[in-house]
Order: C-alpha cells, then structure tokens, then sequence
C-alpha cells in the first residue's frame, strides 16, 4: 500500500523530535561567527558529516584566504536536480545580553527554560529553541536531514537529485562566492536553485520569495582635529567631527523619507503587473509590527512595508564618535565614523551607488578620500572625509509566472497547511548574484519564525517553523517539478 510522504515524515519527526533536537543542538554549539576562519572550518566540516550520514557524497572545498565551501551530491545525477544553498557562517554576537549564551542552544517556552527532551518525553511545538544561527541559517540543514531520515524510515527514495552549494561566508558578503562557482561549476549543474534562509511572512504565513535585495555599503570617517581637545577651553571653538558628520548624514534623507542622493533611484526596475498583483494580495502586516517594534509610526506614516522593500534603502546602522555612558569624558572628539548599509533593488548597480554617494558627499564640501588626510589636506580642507566602500552585489528577482513557482506555492501550502504567498523580494540581501552565474533559476524558500531575532541578541527558531522546514523539503524532494 502507497504511503503519503508527508504523513510518514509527520509521523517520524513526531518519534524522534528530541533526536532531531539534540543533533541540532551540538550543530549549534558549534561558534560560527562569519570572521572565524578555524571555527568556520569545524562548522564545515560537521555539515559535510550531517549531509554525508544521510547517503550524501560530500566534499569541503577551501581556496586560500575563504572560507570553506560545502558541496555535494545526492541522488544518482539522471533526475531532476534541485540545487540547495544554505549558509552555516553567523553574525558575530555583539554586546547585547542574551538570556541564555548564544553558544549553548538552550530551549524556552516563553520565559521558563525548558531541558532539552528525552526519548519519552512530549515536545511542544511553541517551544523556541535560542542560539546564534538557530534560525539563520543552520535550521534548514538539520528540517533536510529529518526529512531524508522519516523518508529512509518509510522506505521512500527521494524523487529528486539534490546538489548542494553550503557557503560559510554569507554574513560577510559572499566575497569569495563567485570564485567557488567559477571553479565548480561542472559540479554545481541543477534545474533550479533553492535559497533556504529568511523567515516567512510576518503575518505568520509561508512565502515564496522571488528575489532578494542587492548590497553595497561604506564606511564615512570625519576629522576634526588632530587630538581630542579639551571641551571647556575648546568647546564652540573647535570644530567638533561629531557634529559634523551628524550634519552630513542628515543630507541624505528628507522628512518623506526619500534618499535625497542625486540619481539613487534612477536606475531601480519598475514594477510588472505581476510584480503588483503580488503586492496587493499579501496581508497588512504595519500595525502589529509598529507594535511589535515599539514604533508610533514608520518612516514614511502610512507607508506599506512590502511597498518600501521594492525600493533602495539607505541605512545609517552604526555610529561612534568618543565616549558615552561612564565612559565619557568632555572632549571634542577627534574623529566621527558612520558605518552605512544600501539595500539594492533590481536594476541597481553597487558601484554606480557607489560612485553616487562620493558626488553627494562632494557636493555638500568634502574632500573625498579613500585613506587619511594629510596635515596639509586638513589645514586646507574644512570637511576631509575618508570614505571606505564596499561594492557588495546587485539585486536578483525571479519571474512570477513560471511553473516552478507555481509548483513551489503548492508545496509550501501543502507543508503549512494554509496558502502561501508569493512576495517579489525579501527585505534582506543574499548573494543571489553570484548563484544567477549558474544559469539556473532562483527561488528563496524561508522557514524560520518572522520575529527570530535573526542578527541580534536573543536569536531564536520556533520549533513549529523547524517541523514547517521538514515538511516542505519533504514535499520537494517526493514531488518532481515542472521542466
């Protein structure tokens, strides 16, 4: 008698969840911060072992000065091939308290910690599960492994091949992507390409994601003078770099929120029909959000969130410029830093932004330059700026009305259980570019819960959204898509 897949995977995972958790657990406990070189290869070297155990032929693959590259193969290379990139680098730690180290996964049901579960014990799916990379992104390597395991269990082979692409430094850029796949280019052959990172849609239900944003970034340093000053006997005499780079940043937006660098949105892809009919059917999400956030409103009152996501952004995300708290003492600061982050829209090119950027900034009496100035630059020069860039990549999105898609809503309603939507672009950036080079469509295929916390302290996967991931790879892998 024919077994439904999804019913025998349910059925497996069921049995087995503290197994499943405790595999996640010592894949987690490994420290994975993307600047890491030592601890990125264990990390490497334990998925190509998770993949492997379940009948994968795996291969870490290191080019001097990257990080490792995981690839590999299952299946026998005459089917339908999906291809699977998943990241196992994370965001450093920061500073923020964690209620529970970041490095010792440790579950939660709301504020009472939860033991980590055994062979008889219950496990509820409201359960979190906190950790860095618990949901960005190691999550969808332990729901692929389950799924291959209850798939195993019920003696039901996999319909699909799977190629696999599992990169370790997705969270600094991918800067060495794009030399990997040039290279193994011969082994990374699939029909499609699948992105499994992201959270699903914030109003809890699944998504199919047909792009994601580009990235450049830069850093701007300002000087004031060449030592800090004293801020009684020099206050509102010296120029202070503070203050200045306050101003700076402040010409780069209006009060409607529109980037005001001349020519940012120029060459940003306008919306199809199709783009927009996608759009107008995804739920409002703006008010439980601004809840959520602890915002009264958002940047531009009123705005759309998957409206703003279509377009560039311009995002002051750090700023440092003397002391504060205890810490600080009455100076006028030497130098001010801003550290700024450009989420790219398709049509956008990261050296064009780039290029941008250093005109405005011209434009407003700054000596642009790309190391630190002179003494005869900075006693000539009101506004010496060092401007530090990073080119990033460009923006991808897929087609809305292609079959695959079409296939890939089914199966994400299908393991949810409810209908998913179809979204144009995700809000963060992937290398999306580089994976574009294997010719090959791309679709993202989130799983994690949308207020994971991702980046930040306290990150955190919702088991329910880890048993979703289980559900839709076993859908993938038993139901073969269109050609």
């Amino acid at each position: 008698m024919h077994r439904d897949p999804l019913d025998a995977v349910r059925s497996y995972r069921t049995r087995h969840a503290w197994r499943v958790l405790a595999e996640f657990r010592d894949l987690l406990a490994l420290d994975n911060v993307t600047t890491d070189l030592p601890a990125l290869r264990r990390n490497a070297a334990a998925v190509a072992d998770l993949l492997a155990a379940r009948g994968a032929s795996m291969e870490v693959v290191e080019h001097p000065g990257a990080a490792p590259l995981v690839t590999g193969r299952l299946g026998a290379g005459d089917g339908f091939t999906l291809g699977v990139y998943v990241h196992y680098d994370g965001q450093p730690v920061g500073t923020d308290e964690w209620r529970s180290p970041p490095f010792v996964p440790t579950l939660w049901d709301g504020d009472a910690r939860v033991p980590f579960p055994g062979p008889d014990d219950a496990v509820d799916d409201g359960w979190r599960l906190y950790a860095r990379a618990a949901a960005d992104d190691k999550a969808p390597l332990i729901a692929l492994a389950t799924a291959l395991d209850g798939l195993r269990d019920a003696g039901l082979p996999p319909a699909v091949d799977l190629v696999f692409c599992l990169d370790g430094e997705e969270e600094s850029g991918s800067p060495h992507l794009g030399g990997y796949l040039d290279a193994l280019r011969g082994r990374l052959r699939a029909d499609a390409w699948l992105v499994f990172d992201g959270p699903v849609h914030h109003s809890g239900a699944p998504q199919v994601v047909l792009g994601a944003r580009g990235y450049c970034g830069f850093e701007l340093t300002v000087y004031g003078p060449t030592r800090e000053l004293h801020s009684g006997h020099f206050g509102n005499w010296a120029v202070n770099p503070a203050l200045t780079l306050a101003q700076l940043l402040a010409t780069f937006k209006d009060a409607r929120g529109n980037v005001t660098v001349q020519g940012f949105y120029d060459d940003t892809m306008p919306l199809t029909d199709a783009d927009r009919a996608a759009l107008s059917a995804l739920p409002p999400v703006e008010d439980p959000l601004l809840e959520r956030v602890g915002a009264a409103e958002a940047e531009v009152p009123g705005s759309r969130l998957a409206d703003r996501l279509m377009l560039p952004s311009f995002n002051i995300r750090g700023l440092r410029a003397g002391d504060v708290g205890t810490a600080a003492r009455n100076v006028v600061p030497a130098t001010a830093t801003a550290s700024v982050d450009i989420r790219l829209a398709a049509g956008d090119r990261p050296e064009r932004m780039l290029a941008r950027v250093r005109d405005h900034l011209a434009a407003h009496g700054c000596l642009v330059l790309d190391r630190n100035p002179t003494p005869d630059e900075r006693r000539a020069h009101a506004r010496p700026v060092r401007l530090t860039p990073s080119a990033g990549y460009p923006a991808v999105r897929t087609p809305a009305g292609s079959p695959l898609v079409a296939h890939l809503v089914r199966a994400a309603s299908d393991a949810a259980g409810t209908p998913a939507l179809t979204v144009p672009t995700l809000g963060g950036s992937l290398p999306l570019h580089a994976l574009s080079t294997l010719d090959s469509p791309l679709v993202i295929l989130p799983i994690a819960n949308a207020d994971n916390n991702q980046h930040a302290a306290d990150e955190n996967l919702r088991l329910a959204n880890l048993w979703y991931g289980v559900d839709l790879f076993t859908l993938l892998l038993t139901r073969r898509p269109p050609r």
